[in-house]
């Protein structure tokens, strides 16, 4: 039995991916401490962990990278939450003597297993980024080396040095945490430029541990129909216009569209929508994916891949972080057919669906995807790679 510590970035698409490790530590007989927020409390003890709260930082809102303080505002929140996480971690190791930490690559894993000094193991909830692209990231060295951090931020890193004896190698890092062996959550086929990639990276396929929850969705009026499934995730800008726009490009579509609109969006500002419309703050996605024939989503990977698991194809409408990476990759195996923002208008919305609902050459790109998904070894073949490196490691 072992005492495993794990840290993450507290993100819906950071934290998810990880459940399915969680819970096969967990079932197997680990005893998993896992640090996050209050949000994802709830779930994490449903797999589990032993679950303990830091503040979110994050609930500020998004940032924007393109700025300066924008970066001087991630990094802000990045060291404020890799404070409040090695604190914790500097009790528990008062009582606890951990095994290793299992971290995702944003966060503060890296410093936490510098800090105790014990193998660390990394996970990546997206593609891996080719060198290319991470020099592009506005945090890549390339681009910091002139950045004059911010007073709170000097204090901050500071602090970090005297009490835990630890800094980042570089403001990279919080998007980067290297670990002895790495877990890809998707596969060797799905991987764009796979070449490029060492065997210290193991495709292990996503998870998706059942999300027990209450909700009042009428699935019943989505069983035999044709089904167009919109979510954009939680970071578009000026939702109402875009699902005004949504409501004007599918008023004649054959079938039912449900909108996810999520906890933000002022409902004053939406457009009657035609009868076969369904719009809600909350749409329990893995279940309504099941009945869905199109899905046109801002191609977050968690997203994308709960669409590929159920077989649905996409059209995406890629913003920011890897979601160009995804949408050219389903593209590249015609498995998803993107919009990028300088093309989108009801008519180019209305093409990509009717392209994606009648050429059946999309649903088989999304099989051929999930048929390697199966092939993966998923969370037990984590565990055996983790198992196989601790062993050699203690002779």
């Amino acid at each position: 039995m072992a005492d495993i510590l794990m840290i993450n970035v507290p993100a819906e698409g950071h934290v998810n991916p990880s459940l399915g490790v969680a819970k096969a530590f967990a079932d197997r007989g680990d005893n998993v401490h896992y640090i996050t927020t209050e949000k994802y409390k709830s779930r994490l003890e449903g797999v589990g962990a032993h679950v303990y709260l830091h503040e979110d930082h994050l609930l500020i809102g998004g940032v924007d990278p393109s700025s300066e303080e924008g970066i001087q505002s991630f990094i802000n929140i990045m060291l404020q939450t890799s404070l409040d996480i090695l604190s914790i971690t500097k009790q528990l190791a008062e009582e606890i003597s951990f095994d290793f930490v299992y971290y995702d690559s944003f966060g503060a894993g890296e410093l936490v297993r510098d800090y105790l000094q014990i193998p660390g193991f990394s996970s990546s909830a997206s593609f891996l980024i080719p060198e290319d692209y991470r020099k592009r990231l506005p945090l890549h060295p390339d681009h910091t080396d002139t950045l004059e951090y911010s007073d709170r931020n000097k204090q901050l890193m500071e602090t970090m040095n005297q009490e835990f004896g630890v800094a980042p190698s570089s403001m990279l890092q919080f998007m980067h945490n290297q670990g002895e062996q790495t877990m890809v959550y998707t596969s060797a086929y799905f991987q764009p430029r796979l070449e490029e990639f060492g065997e210290e990276n193991y495709f292990i396929g996503p998870s998706f541990p059942e999300r027990k929850g209450a909700h009042d969705f009428p699935l019943q009026e989505l069983k035999n129909e044709k089904v167009l499934y919109i979510s954009m995730g939680t970071v578009l800008d000026q939702v109402e216009e875009f699902f005004n726009l949504c409501i004007d490009a599918f008023g004649d579509f054959k079938g039912k569209v449900v909108i996810a609109a999520g906890s933000f969006t002022d409902f004053n500002k939406i457009n009657t929508a035609p009868e076969n419309f369904i719009i809600r703050s909350y749409v329990p996605q893995l279940e309504v994916l099941e009945y869905t024939d199109v899905f046109l989503t801002h191609g977050g990977m968690n997203s994308v891949n709960e669409a590929i698991d159920n077989e649905v194809p996409m059209v995406v409408l890629p913003r920011d972080k890897d979601q160009p990476m995804v949408a050219a990759r389903l593209a590249e195996l015609h498995a998803g057919y993107p919009i990028f923002p300088n093309e989108v208008s009801k008519e180019a919305l209305h093409r990509g669906v009717d392209q994606v609902v009648n050429d059946e050459a999309y649903l088989e790109g999304i099989r051929k995807i999930k048929k390697s998904f199966d092939h993966c070894g998923g969370p037990q073949e984590a565990l055996a790679v983790i198992d196989r490196y601790l062993n050699k490691r203690n002779g």
